[in-house]
This record gives structure tokens, sequence and C-alpha cells, in this order.
């Protein structure tokens, strides 16, 4: 059995048409066919059942249980692919969502320069689910996330380094700039500018969106920090941000004064099977002391 065996199973399960699976990998149909041979040999098992009169394939129970194991198998290959690519270049590779690399990453970045080890570092810059994403799959080593509710994946390791809550970030030309507080049920008649798909910020939104029972308007959505604080600043629309966002000339942060509220909890994550060599492990541990 090899691991080039299985993706054509997997791909072959999904398709379920021996020609297009072969197309995708750009090799011939027989090398397909041989592959699902050498698996089903391998296994003692039927795998895949011909329907030639309508030209596809199904799984049969042992290959629906073949199919659960290959995924986790072809990943976690890949995954190791990765991490010795990472350890023979010497880097560390790091997910950092916009807002927590505005809030937290300068003082990390600070350290790593002092001991010259910030050329080390590569980083993935998306939002904080997607970040979660990658690093699941493998794509990165290490992150700082931010998540509204702990992270339960055992194969994680989570170091929480900090907590702030949610607010609204106005214009100083919109009337709620002149307020100490608001509610969130008060925003109902509001246009938000908001982050894309991906963000926390989305997750604890809707759940304040669901818990006073409106809709909210969107104006506009954006991956960038800055683009949203330049619509809010230009009253486009307000904006829902983490406490720790911080405010050009033009913006006002207003508190949120709901109970209970969503908080932003930031923390440091990486998968607990990945070993880190001595240049890692110096890296992380800066990190650790440049969070404390």
């Amino acid at each position: 059995m090899n691991i080039r065996d299985l993706e054509y199973f997997i791909k072959l399960a999904d398709i379920q048409n021996f020609s297009k699976a072969a197309a995708s990998f750009n090799v011939s149909q027989p090398t397909i066919t041989f592959a699902l041979q050498r698996l089903e040999k391998d296994f003692g098992a039927n795998l895949m059942i011909r329907h030639r009169a309508h030209g596809n394939l199904s799984l049969t129970d042992s290959g629906q249980q073949l199919l659960v194991h290959a995924q986790t198998i072809v990943r976690e290959y890949h995954i190791a692919q990765r991490e010795l690519t990472e350890k023979q270049q010497g880097r560390l590779a790091m997910g950092l969502p916009p807002i927590i690399e505005n809030t937290y990453f300068p003082q990390i970045a600070k350290r790593l320069k002092r001991v010259g080890l910030l050329s080390k570092l590569y980083t993935l810059e998306e939002g904080s689910m997607t970040t979660l994403q990658a690093l699941q799959a493998g794509n990165i080593d290490v992150a700082l996330l931010a998540t509204i509710q702990p992270i339960t994946d055992e194969k994680l390791v989570v170091e929480p380094f900090d907590q702030q809550p949610f607010a609204i970030y106005v214009s100083k030309k919109h009337p709620l700039a002149q307020r100490s507080g608001v509610f969130f049920a008060e925003l109902k008649p509001e246009s938000f500018v908001l982050f894309k798909q991906g963000f926390v910020h989305n997750q604890a939104f809707n759940q304040l969106a669901r818990q006073n029972h409106f809709r909210p308007k969107v104006a506009f959505r954006s991956n960038g920090i800055q683009s949203l604080l330049n619509l809010i600043t230009d009253d486009i629309g307000i904006g829902f941000l983490a406490l720790t966002t911080p405010v050009n000339d033009g913006v006002v942060r207003v508190p949120l004064l709901d109970d209970p509220q969503p908080a932003f909890t930031t923390s440091l994550v990486y998968r607990r099977s990945h070993v880190f060599n001595p240049l890692q492990q110096r890296m992380l541990n800066v990190m650790r002391d440049s969070l404390r």
C-alpha cells in the first residue's frame, strides 16, 4: 500500500468515475484501476461496486470504512511532509489574524529581531477561524488566534494569554459617538461594516444578533482592518470589533452594555503532535515571553 493509491481511492470515492478520477491526476485510467485492485488485495475486501449500467461506482461497507482512515492517513502524511520541510528550511510557519497582528505581534517581532530570529518566521495572515482550520490541516505550525468559545480539539495545545470584550466603533460624526455605552438592541436601525468570512468577530456578532432577535443590516464587508476603520471614519457604517482594536482620530469606541456578551479570547495554539526543533522551540519560547 502507498499514499498515492490512497489518494486515488479518495478521489475515486468522491467522483465515482474512473475516467474523471484519472483526469484529475493527469494519469491513465488503468493507473486508477490498478491502484484500486492493489488496495482490495492488501485489505482482502471489495471496496467498490461498479454499476456498469449507469457507468458509476459506489463504496461497499468496507470501502466506506477505509475511506475514513484513508483521509486521515493522507492528511497526516502531508502534514508530516510540510513539517519536515519547515524544519529543513529552518523556519516556523505562524498564523496571524489582522487584529492580533496589530495588537500583539509588534512586541513579538521586536523580541524575535533582537535575538536574530525574526527572519525565520513565515506568517499566514487570515481571520481566526480560517487560521484555526489551517492549523488543524497542518498548513502552519503555530498560531495566535481568537475565539469566543473554548477550543475543544484534543489534538491542539491551547495557551490563552488575553481576553477582551467587543465594542462598537463609530464615526465622530455619528450620534452614538456621544454615548458612554450602548446595548446591542439599540443598533437595529444601523448599518454595519464588518469582516468577511473567517473572522471570529462574525460569530460574536451573530450571537448578539440572535440574542436580540433582529437581522442587522450590513453595508460592506472587508478583510482589512484599516479599510473598515476608513469606512467607519466616513460614516459609511458602524463597526463591531474587539476592544483591543486601535482607533484613529475619526473613530470613537463605544462599549457594549449587554450582559452576558461574548469575549474576544486570544490564545497561542499549536498541534500536540508537532515536535519543535531547537530553533522552533526557541522562537516559541520568545513568543510566550512576549505575551506575558
